[in-house]
């Protein structure tokens, strides 16, 4: 069996207040094979997007130990774990995070930029043909759907040589990626049952 992509043992997270302990997750175990397309279901509340930034290494769990690429991030400095997913991971973020004074292709190709890279302007327009925008280069986050938006973000997501994609509480980023056969593994937060046709169901309740 090839080793995991992501791997989480024995995972928890706790919120501290002023007046009490709140276990966001849970002992959470989960793993993550080359090609696997997994959904992690469950209702609002459930757990699901602090899951999905504890294995993006946006942050790090109370307990546990999260790998991604055989990489121990949890265990890592903040500047370490970013380095690792600007080389190794696309993430989508549920408001999707565009800049509104930019347009379609000036959001897709921004990673180059802040990478300190060279725009690469050619990947950046087939990256948006092939999530069905590529009349829509030109256009202002302003000026498209919340679909389209959608779209854009997830083109950029991969702009950078990205094989791997985490996606927060969406179904339509899931038929696009599924469509494009943009990634290497699509690991997807949803509060849809809707995602059906992934290899894999994780539910939180």
């Amino acid at each position: 069996m090839s080793s995991s992509i992501i791997k989480a043992e024995s995972v928890s997270k706790v919120v501290s207040t002023k007046t009490e302990h709140l276990t966001i997750l849970e002992d959470v175990n989960l793993s993550i094979q080359e090609g696997e397309s997994i959904a992690i279901v469950g209702t609002s509340g459930a757990g699901k997007s602090t899951l999905m930034t504890l294995l993006a290494g946006l942050d790090v769990p109370s307990t546990g130990n999260i790998q991604l690429l055989s990489n121990p991030i949890s265990q890592m400095s903040d500047e370490d774990r970013a380095s690792i997913r600007s080389e190794h991971l696309g993430f989508v973020f549920q408001s999707f995070l565009l800049i509104p004074s930019l347009s379609a292709l000036g959001n897709v190709t921004l990673p180059c930029l802040l990478k300190g890279e060279q725009e690469d302007e050619a990947k950046a327009r087939q990256l948006l043909e092939s999530v069905g925008l590529g009349h829509r280069i030109d256009h202002l986050p302003s000026q498209l759907s919340g679909g389209e938006q959608q779209r854009v973000a997830i083109a950029r997501a991969f702009m950078t040589s990205l094989r791997y994609s985490l996606q927060t509480n969406q179904r339509v980023t899931w038929i696009r990626i599924r469509h494009t056969k943009l990634s290497s593994y699509c690991l997807i937060s949803t509060s849809s049952m809707a995602q059906r046709s992934c290899s894999s169901l994780t539910t939180y309740r």
